[in-house]
């Protein structure tokens, strides 16, 4: 098992995320391979599974800049990211001052720190941006809340210290990246099930159905591969359709985002994608004629080649079958 610190026995998501994994590990986990290359997750959003399973050497992307900036922030300053969040308040006042502001702007830690109390004080703890890349979430109202957690942070930071982080998009990083053996987690936006699903939009840029149809193109790509991967998605038509040949199994959950909470129910798909069997193989030469059987298998010494015409002198004098 690819363990980076088997010490830290809990390792919490840094962010409330939308589609995050955290109640789908105890479906997930048993599914991964015991032994395999290097844990790849491109759609790494909140990460359940990658700090759950705190893997050495893992590689986790995602195509939202502000989300990678914090996680490296967190491995190269983390000490940094902690003192800018100790000069935050739990006040609206507060929270729009700080969400005005342009990130791109800030130093990175005190940028990951923006990141990590708009996300713990906002109203459900959704990231959201509009096409501007703005965080448009309102304030939350929340008595008591925990922005600043330095445990989790400190143990997030030994774990991402030994992982590559990429902001990019998932098929740039599988192609460079993905190699025999490998396990890939691929958690994409997923497919709208009904008019108000809109969790997709944790970035500026859309997925679209036929994002959803190339992805599924990349995964049997990484399937010829040989590597193991996992996906999960929303329980659509198009995802059995896309991957019937695999296991797809249906899973009940909870949906912890949601402005009403009737309808905070749903069902998630898991897809179980091994990597394709490979058999060695080698061409067997034709049989030789029958008649060739009868020679010598090798050359001795001692040959009597040169003395067959004396021989058979003699031998011919005698009847018998040969």
């Amino acid at each position: 098992e690819h363990l980076a610190h088997k010490e830290l026995q809990e390792c919490r998501p840094l962010l409330k995320w939308a589609g995050g994994k955290t109640q789908l590990l105890g479906e997930i986990i048993p599914k991964i391979p015991k032994k395999y290359g290097r844990f790849i997750e491109p759609f790494v959003g909140g990460g359940a599974l990658f700090f759950a399973i705190k893997p050495a050497g893992g590689i986790i992307a995602d195509s939202n800049p502000e989300l990678i900036n914090l996680y490296r922030a967190v491995a190269d300053d983390v000490e940094g990211v902690i003192r800018h969040l100790r000069r935050y308040q739990n006040t609206e006042e507060v929270f729009y001052s700080v969400r005005t502001q342009d990130w791109t702007m800030l130093a990175p830690a005190e940028a990951a720190a923006r990141t990590i109390f708009l996300n713990k004080t906002c109203f459900n703890g959704l990231y959201r941006v509009n096409k501007r890349g703005q965080f448009n979430v309102p304030f939350g109202h929340y008595k008591t809340t925990k922005f600043i957690d330095q445990e989790s942070l400190k143990y997030a930071s030994l774990i991402l210290k030994n992982t590559i982080i990429i902001c990019g998009d998932y098929k740039a990083v599988l192609r460079e990246y993905a190699q025999t053996g490998d396990f890939v987690f691929i958690d994409p936006p997923y497919l709208p099930v009904s008019e108000y699903a809109d969790f997709k939009r944790y970035t500026k840029e859309q997925f679209y159905e036929e994002d959803h149809i190339e992805l599924a193109a990349e995964i049997m790509r990484l399937h010829e591969l040989g590597c193991f991967v996992i996906l999960t998605n929303s329980n659509h038509p198009l995802v059995h359709e896309q991957y019937r040949q695999f296991v797809v199994e249906v899973i009940q959950t909870k949906r912890n985002i949601s402005c009403n909470g009737k309808s905070r129910t749903g069902e998630d798909v898991i897809v179980t994608v091994p990597p394709k069997p490979r058999f060695n193989l080698r061409l067997v030469p034709a049989p030789l004629p029958p008649q060739t059987m009868k020679y010598p298998p090798t050359r001795y010494m001692g040959s009597k080649n040169k003395l067959l015409a004396e021989i058979w002198a003699v031998a011919s004098q005698f009847e018998f079958e040969t």
